[in-house]
């Protein structure tokens, strides 16, 4: 089971508890903590990571400067084939997943709700049945063939929901600066996108940043072990199952990039909202 981190963004303060793959507690912090890892250190490891990735995935996605570009194109390229490889490869689990994802965001009926890096729609779509037709809800990523692959997903959805869930806004946007107000929403969901990210200290500022007051963010991804047996395992099954699999679509390139994107996943100490947004 991947990880899910939860962080909920308060008047004075902002908690980030992160649960490993037993759900069992890691770590609280508060506002006046200091960041654990600083942007400085996540450059260092990310130019670590990108020395052991030139090998794997697309040139220039853990290049300072490139990184951005290489992996907006990359979603565009596996955007046709996404919702399948993710059904085979998870054995139809990420479902499960992405419902604990939005329960733990807290979202309710009425709600105002954003999903970052929403790709073909998938938490997007949950959030739209937890906030119903009262609610409002925004789907945001840097890949329009994804944002594509989303409304024709919402559109063949309308009549089946239509009564019971909130129309989906489908927004293109870097979540390093999102397109949003201060304190706009009321609950935010980030699925297999943060490690994905130039710059993950920033990215969860901005989600600091647009989250109202007491509102939390809920992020989905898969787990970047300390356990050298687990590790080891993801590694091999990575290697072996999930881009043999992605070769046969002409990807495998492409899922590649899945190991070492996955080591750049905050883990532990490091999962902290790096500066905290003071509601004045």
């Amino acid at each position: 089971m991947p990880s899910i981190v939860n962080g909920s963004h308060g008047a004075n303060s902002m908690r980030h508890r992160a649960f490993s793959t037993d759900a069992k507690l890691a770590f609280t912090s508060r506002s006046q903590a200091k960041p654990v890892q600083s942007g400085t250190a996540a450059r260092h490891r990310d130019a670590s990571i990108g020395l052991a990735a030139q090998s794997n995935g697309p040139p220039g996605a853990f290049v300072e400067g490139q990184e951005s570009e290489t992996r907006q194109q990359l979603f565009g390229r596996i955007a046709p084939v996404y919702d399948q490889l993710n059904n085979t490869l998870s054995l139809g689990q990420h479902r499960v997943w992405k419902r604990m994802t939005v329960k733990w965001a807290e979202a309710k009926p009425g709600d105002a709700a954003l999903d970052v890096c929403c790709g073909s729609g998938d938490l997007a779509f949950v959030l739209a049945e937890a906030v119903g037709p009262s609610g409002k809800v925004q789907g945001l990523d840097f890949a329009q063939q994804m944002l594509a692959d989303a409304e024709r997903r919402q559109q063949s959805r309308h009549a089946a929901c239509s009564q019971r869930c909130a129309r989906i806004e489908w927004v293109q946007g870097d979540a390093l600066e999102l397109p949003f107000p201060d304190r706009t929403f009321d609950a935010v969901t980030m699925g297999y996108g943060l490690r994905n990210v130039a710059s993950i200290p920033r990215a969860l500022e901005e989600l600091g940043r647009v989250l109202k007051p007491g509102a939390k963010a809920a992020i989905l991804d898969f787990n970047n072990s300390d356990s050298p047996v687990v590790d080891s395992f993801q590694a091999w099954a990575l290697e072996n199952i999930a881009v043999p699999m992605a070769r046969s679509y002409n990807l495998e390139e492409e899922y590649q990039y899945l190991r070492p994107s996955i080591k750049r996943f905050p883990k532990g100490r490091e999962q902290v909202f790096p500066k905290p947004y003071i509601m004045k």
